[in-house]
């Protein structure tokens, strides 16, 4: 697989590898035709989270030889602690790179994740992958019958409330109200709680 990010979408990218760091320890980059997807799932396999970035995204993607060895598809498991590095320095320099090329090499089993800065500078990194079976989550949607959709920046506004180290939040829903509630440990084994509540409008 070959592909390029141009300019602000490099920090796009970057963002959706931190959010799916927050879940678990290992990444799933998984090149596909209708796009790639990024996937990750915490250790106790009850959270999941995935992005898809189409082709369109990319400035140029193609699958390559790396669709298939032998005649299986490349299903490529990162070390999270491996990746987040190289995406979460973009904060601090996001102006000086001009694009991201990421293409992986069966023959040795890497990643390479390229960064073209400006003044000429490229910093490379080879990152070694294990195969794996692709992480898809599995679930029956018809036990499901509950969906919570909001605009993404709602969710931020909503959680910029509650301190950054904090591990857990609980989510309750009614048929009026959604809140969002913490519990943190006030000493003596006492739990304080800080609540925010947001009424739904029909």
């Amino acid at each position: 697989m070959n592909s390029i990010i141009e300019g602000k979408n490099v920090k796009v990218f970057g963002k959706a590898i931190i959010a799916l760091s927050r879940i678990g320890d290992e990444l799933w980059l998984d090149p596909m035709v209708k796009g790639l997807a990024l996937r990750s799932v915490n250790s106790a396999h009850s959270a999941y989270g995935g992005f898809l970035f189409s082709p369109l995204f990319f400035q140029q993607y193609s699958l390559g030889s790396v669709l298939k060895r032998g005649s299986e598809v490349i299903k490529c498991k990162l070390l999270m602690k491996s990746v987040l590095p190289l995406f979460r320095s973009l904060t601090s320099i996001e102006r000086s790179v001009e694009r991201c090329h990421i293409s992986v090499s069966t023959a040795t089993d890497r990643v390479i994740i390229q960064f073209f800065c400006r003044h000429g500078i490229i910093k490379t990194h080879n990152i070694h992958f294990q195969e794996s079976e692709a992480l898809q989550a599995v679930f029956a949607s018809h036990l499901c019958p509950n969906v919570l959709k909001a605009p993404g920046r709602l969710f931020a506004d909503m959680v910029m409330h509650f301190p950054l180290f904090q591990e857990e939040i609980t989510l309750s829903i009614t048929a009026i109200k959604v809140s969002l509630r913490n519990d943190q440990d006030g000493g003596k084994g006492q739990l304080t709680s800080s609540c925010l509540l947001l009424v739904l409008r029909g």
